[in-house]
């Protein structure tokens, strides 16, 4: 009996991790098949064509985020490092925050890093509207960020400075400083100071490395055209 007993155990592992790679298999195709034929590069294989993937990861959908999140960090690095081509960044940071609605590092990104480098300041205006939606950590920045598009993109001060006494509101939020920039976003758009400002106060506020060695590069570059 008691050899049998050990004869059963190993079996019986062999049998869930058999159980346990058609399950992989069987999830691999489907999520195949959600995705459009030759919709992403094989270098881009990993991302999703959209959320909707979410229900195939088992309740695992946060820990997927994370995942892209680094893939989409090593994306703009190699990138930013290159040929400064970022096809597939507004889509993978609105993916990370549509899999993870509270995860702030992402919605940074789209609020700083999309309207310039991706030209695409309507995709990082949805986005942050998500983020203010959510229950996120550091609310103020994103209406922040979502009050300098409104100024910069669009160049509606009216919206800007709403979004800018939002900002002043929420916990933690440096007051004093946003209320000077918000009064500020009422002089002629585009003027140097401003735009300086806006980026000394990213800089000082970022706990992204990624976020400040970009503003950094910006505020040399600000130095060098003076």
């Amino acid at each position: 009996m008691k050899r049998a007993s050990v004869f059963f155990v190993p079996v019986l592992t062999a049998a869930c991790l058999i159980a346990l790679w058609l399950l992989v298999l069987s999830t691999q195709n489907k999520l195949t098949d959600i995705r459009s034929k030759h919709w992403a590069p094989p270098s881009m294989a990993f991302v999703p064509q959209s959320e909707k993937i979410k229900p195939y990861l088992m309740g695992f959908h946060t820990a997927y985020a994370d995942y892209l999140w680094i893939r989409t960090t090593l994306y703009f690095g190699s990138h930013f490092l290159s040929d400064r081509q970022f096809t597939w960044l507004t889509h993978l940071v609105d993916l990370v925050t549509r899999l993870n609605p509270d995860f702030y590092p992402a919605y940074e990104f789209a609020g700083l890093m999309i309207p310039d480098i991706c030209e695409n300041p309507d995709a990082a205006r949805v986005i942050l509207e998500r983020g203010i939606s959510s229950t996120v950590q550091n609310k103020w920045k994103l209406w922040f960020y979502l009050g300098m598009i409104y100024y910069r993109y669009y160049d509606n001060k009216r919206d800007a400075a709403a979004c800018l006494a939002h900002a002043v509101s929420q916990p933690d939020a440096p007051g004093f400083r946003l209320a000077g920039i918000a009064a500020a976003m009422f002089k002629k758009a585009g003027a140097n100071s401003e735009g300086r400002e806006f980026l000394e106060f990213m800089y000082a506020t970022s706990e992204n490395p990624e976020v400040k060695r970009y503003v950094l590069a910006k505020l040399q570059a600000y130095e060098k055209g003076k």
